[in-house]
């Protein structure tokens, strides 16, 4: 499985609230995609950062995500709303037991 961790900072809360607007066509089309497990989007209570929480079933489906024209258009609808780029994490897992 992979896990994806995608950090967004935006300029103020008004352009966080936006940035969660936009989010809303990503996340539900995202959520149809073959090879996605999870799509969420976390806003923190500390700050107005933003969080996308990924699990995928292999790169390969993520990697065709990347090329949707969905996630693209996001990156277009957001890119003046941030204050620095995309803090992206991308973490390969195997399921463990307790």
């Amino acid at each position: 499985m992979i896990i994806v961790q995608a950090k967004a900072i935006p300029k103020n809360k008004a352009a966080s609230y936006k940035i969660v607007a936009y989010a809303e066509n990503l996340i539900k089309n995202t959520k149809l995609e073959d090879g996605n497990l999870s799509y969420n989007l976390y806003m923190s209570t500390q700050d107005d950062s933003l969080m996308f929480i990924e699990l995928w079933d292999d790169m390969d489906s993520l990697q065709l995500h990347l090329n949707t024209a969905h996630f693209n258009k996001f990156g277009d609808d957001i890119k003046d709303l941030l204050s620095e780029e995309l803090i992206i994490e991308v973490y390969n897992a195997d399921e463990t037991q307790l």
